[in-house]
This record gives structure tokens, C-alpha cells and sequence, in this order.
């Protein structure tokens, strides 16, 4: 079956449109039936789906990694740092959290030391395939754009000091979703490649 065709890529296009018009659903909801804790808090669906799509990340790509061996070693490395993401989540709940997030980070500089002469070409053949730009674009809006735009200062420029958390909520923990949701597409995109791979060899 070709995969990489007009018709099978509208269908993605479509399927990943009626995605992103559901996590605006997600953050709507979420906006409309505050919990007890406030708007946007830890046991909010946007959060609860945060997590979700963080850990399927973690396992996603750390499985990718064993079954493709010549990419391994950045899989490795970027399944744990899903892992990381994921554990952080729950600051809330464990004050210890950065103890593990730690010891993972200490794995993931051991990995790099033990496959420092893999990693080259590791890094090369991940991301010169068209998956990866999703993880990229993703990690950019998660990571750097969510972050920068959540902070409160640039947000009092905007409102005052008594409404402007609801708002700086909704926005960081919106965006931040819509990066987690980036990155899960990546791999949706990896496996439709490797399927097409397939059916071609």
C-alpha cells in the first residue's frame, strides 16, 4: 500500500485537524468546569492529557529505539527525557521529584558516554527523516514557546494583577498541549514511514 500519496496525506491532514479541534475541546472544557483547585490545575484534563501523551512518548520512542537499532542511541536519549517530563508533572505530589528526574539524567550522560561513537551518525539518520520535524516543532512550542509566553510578568502587562492567572493559564497549559500533541504525531509519522518502508520492500 503507498502511503505517501494525495489521498492518504489529506487523510492525515484531516485526522490530525480534527485532533488539534479536540484539544481545543479539552481546554474549553477544562475552562467551563473549573475543578476545586482553580482553573487549569494539576487534576484538569488538559494536565491529565499532558501526562498521558508524555509517558506514550517515553515508551514510544524508547521501544522505536530496540526495534531500529541504528537510531537507538538519540531514541534512548530523547525516550528519557520524555520520562523526566513526565516524572516533573507530578511535582505537586511528591516533593522528591527531582531526585529521580536526577538519576535519569545521570543515565542519559552515561548513554551518551557509551554510545558517544554511535552517536553521529545516530543523530544524522533521526533527524534527516520527515517524522522528526514533527518532535521538533513540538519540543520548540512545549518547551521554549509555552514557557516564554507563560510567564507572569508579560501577562500583567496585559491584564492586572487580581485576573490576569486565568488567562496566563489557559494560554501556557493550551500551548503546551498543542506541543505535546505535536510531538505524538511524530510518532504516528514514524510508524505510517516504517509501514511504507515495508510495503515497498
Amino acid at each position: 500500500m503507498k502511503i505517501y500519496t494525495p489521498f492518504y496525506l489529506a487523510v492525515r491532514v484531516l485526522a490530525y485537524s480534527l485532533l488539534t479541534a479536540g484539544i481545543f475541546g479539552v481546554i474549553r472544557f477544562d475552562a467551563l468546569h473549573p475543578m476545586g483547585e482553580g482553573y487549569f490545575g494539576e487534576i484538569s484534563v488538559t494536565e491529565i492529557l499532558q501526562e498521558f501523551i508524555l509517558f506514550i512518548l517515553f515508551v514510544f520512542y524508547l521501544f522505536f529505539g530496540y526495534k531500529y537499532r541504528k537510531i537507538q542511541p538519540v531514541a534512548n536519549i530523547a525516550s528519557l527525557f520524555f520520562l523526566m517530563s513526565f516524572i516533573r508533572e507530578f511535582n505537586f505530589l511528591i516533593d522528591w521529584w527531582i531526585y529521580p528526574v536526577l538519576i535519569i539524567f545521570a543515565v542519559i550522560i552515561w548513554l551518551f558516554y557509551r554510545d558517544f561513537r554511535k552517536m553521529k551518525d545516530s543523530t544524522i539518520l533521526f533527524f534527516t527523516q520527515p517524522p522528526s520535524a514533527w518532535l521538533i516543532a513540538g519540543f520548540l512550542v512545549t518547551f521554549i514557546f509555552s514557557r516564554l509566553f507563560g510567564q507572569s510578568g508579560f501577562w500583567q502587562i496585559l491584564y492586572d494583577e487580581n485576573n490576569y492567572r486565568l488567562a496566563k493559564a489557559a494560554t501556557e497549559e493550551g500551548i503546551e498541549l498543542l506541543g505535546d500533541f505535536l510531538m505524538f504525531i511524530s510518532c504516528v509519522e514514524f510508524v505510517i514511514m516504517r509501514l511504507s518502508r515495508k510495503s515497498r520492500s
